[in-house]
């Protein structure tokens, strides 16, 4: 089961200042916050299907691996795939692997693995 962005993100200069303003910063360093934008878009992808609830969700573990930072002018799309699904004790786990690529690049820029469980 995968699920994709439904458009790109652009890293562009008035998302990362967004991103500084939330945080009170003057930087424009904000790679992993882009990252976690496209991560974010893909997880309501998944809820809109019914697939995943949109409320109730305990993260039971995460992880990050990040082959380069978002660039200005980056045009990042994201694939979500649920990789498993275990089904215990009234509880659903899905560990999920979202990969989110730039567009000119030959392999993710970033892929994060995530485990979330919910009531079944």
């Amino acid at each position: 089961m995968t699920f994709t962005t439904p458009d790109v993100v652009v890293v562009d200069g008035e998302l990362l200042a967004g991103f500084a303003d939330a945080l009170g910063s003057d930087s424009d360093d904000f790679g992993l916050p882009v990252v976690f934008r496209v991560t974010t878009e893909l997880a309501h992808q998944a809820m809109h299907s019914g697939t995943v609830p949109s409320d109730g969700i305990v993260h039971t573990s995460e992880s990050l691996l990040l082959r380069r930072e978002p660039r200005l002018g980056d045009h990042l799309s994201g694939l979500l795939t649920v990789e498993e699904i275990h089904r215990r004790g009234g509880a659903t786990q899905l560990l999920v692997r979202s990969d989110i690529l730039a567009e000119g690049d030959t392999s993710p820029i970033a892929v994060t693995t995530s485990t979330l469980t919910f009531r079944s």
